[in-house]
């Protein structure tokens, strides 16, 4: 029973430690409908996101990688949606108060959008996630322009 208490102390410590990881990047077109086709759609997320997205409701299936090779699946949930605003899902597999959110922002100056991500990570994978989206929003720069 003490071990149980133990290991329920540790993922309570390890949920704590994740930390919230907030980026912008500016995308170079000013139309708010691509930007949210790209952000909200199983088509849009996979033009740069991963490579095979289904979305059945609030359930969202994500995968890389070649199906008849070595592919990695994972499942995660819509949390909340504001059209032509944000998205934010939920890792199924995560911790419950973890989330990643995309959300849109029209520069009042120069008019186009600028996408603002919301993750988090443990502290010695920060680097790694700021790594991946940086990636996964230089595909998506290819798309937009």
């Amino acid at each position: 029973n003490n071990s149980k208490e133990q290991l329920k102390l540790q993922k309570t410590l390890k949920q704590t430690m994740k930390k919230k990881v907030e980026m912008e990047y500016e995308l170079r077109t000013r139309s708010g409908n691509t930007v949210w086709t790209l952000i909200s759609t199983p088509m849009g997320l996979m033009k740069w996101l991963a490579d095979d997205i289904k979305f059945d409701g609030v359930k969202a299936t994500f995968s890389w990688g070649d199906p008849l090779r070595e592919q990695a699946t994972h499942h995660a949930t819509i949390l909340e949606e504001a059209k032509n605003k944000y998205i934010r899902f939920h890792w199924n597999d995560t911790d419950h108060d973890v989330y990643w959110e995309i959300k849109m922002q029209k520069s009042e100056i120069a008019g186009n959008y600028h996408l603002l991500i919301t993750d988090f990570a443990e502290e010695d994978e920060i680097d790694d996630l700021k790594l991946l989206w940086n990636q996964d929003i230089d595909r998506l720069l290819q798309i937009t322009g």
